[in-house]
Parts: structure tokens; sequence; C-alpha cells
């Protein structure tokens, strides 16, 4: 979910595109690979914050296993194959109103690849 016309514009360029949906009082954390490679998640920053008060919370999610205290949802660990899904990688519950989440995700993305010949049999 893009945060304005422009953000929405420019996501559809983005390899990575990270959104967090709000359903009641929790926030979804969804990551979805565009590009044609495999992504290699590295962490994931989480940041609550309320709007005109000074100071704010982030969070340091890592592949399993972690020590955080969130939870990584997604099951195949770091890895993001390029399928297009919208993957969920954690719920964060009991966000009260007015609290701010964003989030952003550092990764690599894993480009090189080699081919054989083909051999007929």
């Amino acid at each position: 979910m893009a945060c304005n016309a422009c953000e929405t514009l420019f996501q559809g360029s983005h390899t990575l595109v990270v959104s967090v949906d709000k359903s009641g009082n929790s926030a979804f954390l969804r990551i979805r690979n565009q590009s044609r490679n495999i992504l290699v998640i590295n962490r994931i920053l989480l940041c609550l914050t309320r709007a005109g008060i000074a100071g704010s919370t982030t969070y340091y999610l890592r592949p399993p296993p972690q020590p955080s205290g969130a939870i990584w949802m997604y099951p195949y660990g770091a890895y993001l194959e390029p399928t297009g899904i919208n993957a969920l990688f954690t719920i964060l519950h009991g966000i009260p109103p007015g609290l701010i989440v964003q989030a952003q995700v550092e990764y690599i993305e894993i480009e090189g690849r080699s081919r054989s010949c083909q051999t007929t049999f």
C-alpha cells in the first residue's frame, strides 16, 4: 500500500514492495517481490511512533531463529522467490489508535545466472 498517488506510481518500478495494512487494531506487514530474481532478506525494520510525540520504537526482525519478540511468519525463511506473491511476514496486534507504523526492508538481489549448453539424450 503506497503512501500517496506518486508513491503508488514509483512502486511499480521497485524490485521489492513493502506494505503495512491495518485491520481493526492489527498491522499486517507484507512484502512482494516484483523482480525476476530471488531476494534474500537480511532485516526488516518496523518503526512505531505517535504523531506529534517525540520518540519511537523500532523492531529489527531477522529471519528465524531470531532473538526479537516479534514473529517472522513467512514460512520460507529469508529467501523470497520471484513469484509476485504478497507474502505476509508478521502481524502486530493491539495497535492503539493514532500509532504510526512504517517498515523498511534490507535485502540482497541475486542476479547472477549461469547456464549450460543443451544436451540431447
